[in-house]
């Protein structure tokens, strides 16, 4: 039986997923994130649209959007911009990093039993429209396509465990895999080990931003224990040279362990967006750093295993 993955299109089998942006940002457009910095303001459906148009030119196929919800998630646009492109976007459930949300967010006033029933909803039945922002709930018929978890720079708060223990008791229900938010790619082995305490096998977890912790020790380790590591700094100077990333890649690929690599833009930043007047824009992946890629001696083969391939693995790996 072939796999299929949630989608703002509906249940989509693994083969029409295209070519798949890992992580990114398409919406984000209320929350303390935007009113705190207005960079991370992406509100607009008609900039959406232009935006993901070049994005689907370059030849590009699923996003797997990570703004959860109360972090500016908006699922309603998401819908609309599906609708009039055809992209399909998967739409995430879970929670974003503390800095996100203001001291007194629900999230830090319920047990993780309590919490874990609203996360399965989502999964299971339908996100919700209002994003568990209001008391009235209004149930799409899109479900979630994983669940997000957030650590913080050094450290796994206490706060974070009860998060990853939530989300255990969703992952044994439904097999939805996690995305796992790293500041600056640290503490992803404690991470990896409490998602594995909490009955989450690493083959469902991608951890991502882990490039911009560049230690090649630490990434084979990651992935022999069969978690997914999630590339973002290309084309943000501000973080690292491309090379370091190419090499990295390069790296894993000549230890057998290329199958657990993941591209995604992380375009986040109104900066960011060609259609909001920004650069590099939502196609620099496929543009610019793949056609780098090639030259550098990746493989169709390989290339394909990146941006297909693999995402496609750790979207259906407990299903």
């Amino acid at each position: 039986m072939t796999k299929t993955v949630e989608t703002t299109l509906g249940a989509l089998p693994v083969d029409q997923l295209g070519w798949i942006n890992a992580h990114d940002h398409i919406i984000m457009d209320g929350g303390y994130t935007v009113v705190k910095t207005p960079d991370f303001k992406l509100d607009s459906v008609e900039k959406a649209i232009e935006e993901m148009g070049y994005w689907q030119q370059a030849g590009g196929g699923v996003v797997v959007d990570a703004q959860p919800f109360g972090a500016g998630r908006n699922v309603r646009k998401l819908i609309e911009i599906s609708e009039k492109t055809g992209l399909p976007i998967i739409v995430p459930t879970g929670f974003q990093s503390k800095e996100h949300y203001l001291p007194d967010h629900w999230q830090y006033k319920y047990d993780e039993d309590t919490i874990a029933e609203l996360i399965y909803a989502e999964v299971a039945e339908g996100v919700d429209l209002n994003g568990y922002e209001s008391p009235i709930i209004a149930r799409s018929t899109v479900k979630a396509g994983f669940i997000k978890v957030a650590g913080d720079y050094q450290v796994v708060s206490m706060h974070t465990h009860k998060h990853i223990r939530m989300a255990g008791k969703v992952h044994a229900r439904t097999g939805v895999p996690m995305l796992v938010h790293t500041e600056h790619g640290t503490m992803a082995e404690v991470i990896l080990d409490a998602f594995e305490a909490a009955g989450v096998p690493p083959s469902s977890v991608m951890i991502c931003h882990i490039d911009r912790n560049y230690d090649p020790y630490l990434h084979k380790l990651l992935a022999k224990r069969g978690a997914f590591l999630q590339y973002d700094t290309p084309s943000r100077i501000k973080y690292q040279p491309e090379h370091i990333v190419v090499n990295l890649m390069r790296e894993l690929f000549d230890a057998g362990l290329g199958g657990q690599i993941l591209l995604g833009g992380d375009m986040a930043r109104r900066s960011y967006w060609k259609a909001y007047g920004g650069g590099p824009g939502f196609d620099y992946l496929l543009t610019k750093f793949t056609p780098r890629l090639r030259a550098e001696g990746f493989t169709d083969a390989e290339l394909q295993m990146i941006w297909h391939d693999n995402p496609a693995r750790w979207l259906t790996s407990g299903r």
